[in-house]
């Protein structure tokens, strides 16, 4: 039994729950909702960030990284979680990652959760099933993420997991992106 989805899914529910523990305490008015209902919605022009706002030169290629789609959750709290997905060539590095990253950092500071991920193959890249930070389980999906970076945008929390074959076959190489 492949152990590798329980456990991730274990270590983000940790994070996530830590995470409203921070935003609870910077909230001073206490929410009387739960925050575990969420309304999905797509994302139309006027709420969807692009990478192509902001003009920075980065060591990676522009062919190499390909925005598919974008999906928002509206949380209960007035807040969202955001998750765009991404084709990119099998053979970019985790340094051309990680430039990718932090030159599109800056036009994704809205919303609490934002959720970068990665395949290698367009035809392959859906929204997760589960809520988008519930994130993936299947390992038909799995087998096709090539690289995952989330950013909290509440407490600062900002991590790009890259996976040398995929996410089903290798261990993820974590960085922090400033």
């Amino acid at each position: 039994m492949n152990l590798k989805p329980l456990v991730f899914l274990t270590v983000f529910t940790l994070i996530s729950l830590s995470c409203n523990n921070s935003k609870k305490e910077l909230n001073l008015n206490p929410i009387s909702e739960p925050i575990d209902s969420i309304a999905i919605k797509p994302v139309g022009k006027e709420d969807q960030i692009t990478e192509s706002s902001k003009s920075t030169k980065t060591n990676y290629e522009n062919k190499k990284v390909k925005k598919i789609d974008s999906k928002k959750e509206e949380r209960t709290d007035g807040n969202f979680n955001q998750m765009t997905l991404f084709e990119v060539n099998k053979d970019i590095s985790l340094d051309q990652l990680k430039d990718y990253c932090s030159s599109v950092k800056p036009n994704y500071t809205n919303g609490y959760f934002q959720i970068l991920v990665f395949f290698k193959n367009a035809d392959a890249a859906r929204f997760p099933d589960t809520p988008v930070t519930g994130s993936y389980m299947e390992e038909r999906d799995l087998k096709n993420i090539k690289a995952i970076y989330t950013i909290n945008n509440i407490n600062g929390y900002s991590k790009l997991d890259y996976y040398e074959k995929n996410n089903w076959e290798s261990i993820a190489q974590t960085t922090d992106i400033d």
